[in-house]
């Protein structure tokens, strides 16, 4: 079950007493000192966050208290996420004339059915149906998106799931393929946001996999895919890119990077920007013990760089899949660690959504947000979920990403997003001490109360208010070892 923090009000509290102590030194400080807002300065639109559950929809299907854990994930006291990842079985058409979604199998299967303690192909598939129409219907998520880690076996190469690529000449097949899965899950109200023909085609991994070279997707995009949902009108944007790394640091190892993926595509096949399209990464590292050399681990780590070619095409960038499989690890350094990696993609790789794979999932590692139990009913909630909401939670769909600077010296990750007459700042602080500093806005001029969100060890989300003592800024302080967004107004 979740644990419940007490919150440390009275530490607060005195934090706060302390700042309004100091209200009269702040105002003796120049206009460029503390943190400061650049209200027109804009950076990227933010699409979203999400979570994938994919492969493990069954797990999330069976488990007994899903709908808290929806609650947990979706709801309006959870992460609020408005992205949700799924996957494109392959075994959907088990052959050449096999059509079927399955999409009229029976979801509403009794909990204490003894079906569910099984693993099958059957469950998989109404288990992401469930989780699918529940996402839409009680949440109203939009950005419905889903990735192929393989096409069906008789498409393939090796007539496997796993490994192998796709014949070319069941380039036509896939694409059809792909545009029947959009019109089955549209006709039962679920229509996709988003599909990407491959997920990792880099890695031939001993899952569902397949094999693309980025020459084979541009020409399966532009040719195949593209031309299929134009013809048909489908909407849906298509992604492309998703390997394993977003960017690599060793040449010889560009086979499983996302930029480098996406860059050739866009290089040799410019005719895939008349499509819809989102380009997309994963956020992994490499381990030295899969290396046939002795290699330094951190060239082996995953290089958090903008995707220009991308950027200047005026493509959405999303990575679509994070986490590690370090052993389990539920405490505030982990989950300080992900604040610190969410904010390098969004501050330094220009990420319109961040997908964190593995919403909810039963695991000894760091795959997951939400941890199952196997008894299917008790559930954990970790530090980097209680982190991640720091963000999904406060940080609007389609808000803008602003430019935000700070005094030298002061040990703050920072970043700012607006929409409308909003703003929100995340501060992270993952250092020993308490931070004490001001904020100020230039192009705007802030409007009354500066509410303020802290996530550390004792605390998740505690929302205190700071008031407005100077009509030119607020006075902050921000925790040590802790994740403190602030959510304020202005007036233009």
């Amino acid at each position: 079950m979740k644990l419940y923090y007490i919150l440390a009000f009275g530490t607060l509290l005195c934090s706060q007493l302390c700042s309004s102590a100091s209200a009269a030194m702040a105002s003796e400080e120049p206009y460029n000192s503390g943190i400061v807002i650049r209200w027109k300065d804009c950076k990227q639109r933010i699409d979203g966050f999400g979570i994938a559950q994919a492969g493990w929809a069954k797990e999330l299907f069976a488990f007994k208290n899903r709908e808290q854990v929806m609650d947990k994930m979706f709801g309006k006291d959870g992460l609020r996420l408005n992205i949700l990842r799924g996957e494109i079985f392959p075994h959907y058409w088990e052959n050449e004339t096999d059509k079927d979604f399955n999409l009229n199998d029976d979801i509403h299967i009794e909990l204490s059915d003894s079906d569910f303690i099984n693993k099958s192909d059957d469950l998989l598939r109404r288990g992401q149906l469930w989780l699918t129409l529940k996402a839409k219907n009680k949440y109203h998520i939009s950005k419905l998106v889903f990735s192929t880690w393989s096409a069906p076996a008789w498409m393939k190469s090796n007539g496997k799931v796993s490994n192998g690529r796709l014949k070319t000449e069941c380039y036509t097949d896939f694409a059809n393929y792909l545009a029947a899965f959009y019109n089955a899950y549209k006709s039962k109200g679920i229509a996709p946001y988003a599909i990407s023909p491959s997920n990792e085609p880099g890695y031939a991994a001993p899952w569902n996999s397949s094999l693309w070279t980025a020459d084979e997707m541009g020409k399966f995009i532009t040719s195949y895919l593209g031309p299929t949902f134009r013809k048909e009108n489908i909407p849906a944007k298509i992604i492309f890119g998703e390997n394993p790394l977003w960017a690599v640091y060793m040449p010889q190892l560009k086979m499983v990077s996302s930029k480098d993926f996406t860059d050739t595509i866009l290089q040799n096949y410019p005719e895939a920007k008349d499509f819809n399209l989102i380009a997309a990464g994963h956020g992994y590292s490499l381990s030295p013990d899969i290396m046939p050399i002795k290699v330094d681990k951190e060239y082996l780590k995953t290089a958090i760089l903008p995707f220009e070619m991308a950027e200047k095409a005026d493509i959405p960038v999303w990575i679509t899949e994070i986490s590690d499989v370090n052993p389990l690890d539920i405490s505030i350094h982990d989950g300080l660690k992900w604040a610190v990696t969410f904010h390098n993609y969004l501050t330094k790789a220009n990420v319109n959504a961040i997908i964190w794979w593995g919403g909810a999932m039963p695991t000894s590692n760091n795959e997951s947000l939400i941890i199952l139990d196997k008894n299917r009913k008790d559930f954990l909630l970790s530090k980097r979920y209680d982190i991640f909401g720091n963000f999904s939670r406060y940080i609007p769909e389609e808000s803008t990403r602003i430019q935000v600077t700070q005094s030298s010296g002061i040990p703050l990750l920072i970043s700012a997003y607006k929409k409308d007459d909003e703003y929100t700042l995340v501060t992270i602080n993952s250092s020993k001490q308490t931070i004490q500093t001001s904020l100020r806005l230039d192009g705007a001029n802030i409007n009354g109360l500066l509410k303020q969100y802290i996530t550390n060890e004792d605390n998740s989300w505690t929302e205190m208010a700071i008031v407005q003592e100077n009509k030119e800024y607020y006075n902050l302080t921000i925790p040590p070892y802790s994740v403190v967004t602030f959510v304020g107004k202005v007036r233009l």
